[in-house]
């Protein structure tokens, strides 16, 4: 931190410091591979960390809160560098979304699958292990949907945002209880 005493204004290194220009390059490639590592990270740990946000929306969130913070709090970082990395970080969110829209191929990278869960009242438990949810979660999901019965539920769809669809039947049979109660005595 720069002392009272030995501060005065300097607009040019307020916006542009003292680096060298090269120093932009190596902003570019520092971004490149945290947000390529970042997103990897995000997805391989799974769709339910995030929520209701996309693996990208909470890497922006985050490296843009970072890069605005930096520069509002620390003096001796120019402007020139968050707005910079700001800059790079949309580009770069703007390429992924296109990517994945785009090109089938880069879509399996840039949106996590849909999953069916629940088919006709029975627990697809061959699927679980495609998003690493077990068992209790799914019941967990269910049970925030309104859900009492697994007999009730005709198709239950993992979505990319780590919610769960729930279509029901109109008139089930009530068996199978997902109650909390009732699966400790299942057991």
């Amino acid at each position: 931190m720069i002392e009272a005493s030995e501060y005065s204004f300097d607009l040019q290194n307020i916006l542009f410091g003292d680096f060298p220009p090269l120093v932009y390059l190596e902003i570019l490639i520092r971004v490149v591979i945290i947000m390529v590592y970042t997103i990897l990270m995000i997805r391989w740990i799974g769709k339910r960390v995030v929520g209701g946000l996309g693996s990208s929306d909470v890497l922006l969130i985050v490296a843009m809160g970072s890069a605005v913070g930096d520069a509002m709090f620390y003096p001796d970082i120019p402007i020139s560098i968050p707005i910079a990395v700001i800059t790079l970080i949309a580009a770069l969110q703007k390429a992924y979304v296109y990517l994945g829209i785009k090109y089938g191929g880069a879509k399996k990278v840039t949106h996590p699958r849909v999953i069916k869960l629940v088919e006709n009242g029975k627990l697809l438990k061959e699927n679980l292990t495609v998003d690493d949810i077990d068992e209790n979660e799914v019941y967990m999901l269910l049970r925030h949907g309104g859900i009492r019965y697994l007999s009730e539920v005709e198709h239950a769809y993992y979505e990319q945002s780590g919610t769960l669809s729930i279509f029901k039947f109109d008139n089930p049979k009530l068996e199978n209880s997902i109650l909390p109660e009732h699966l400790k005595t299942q057991s």
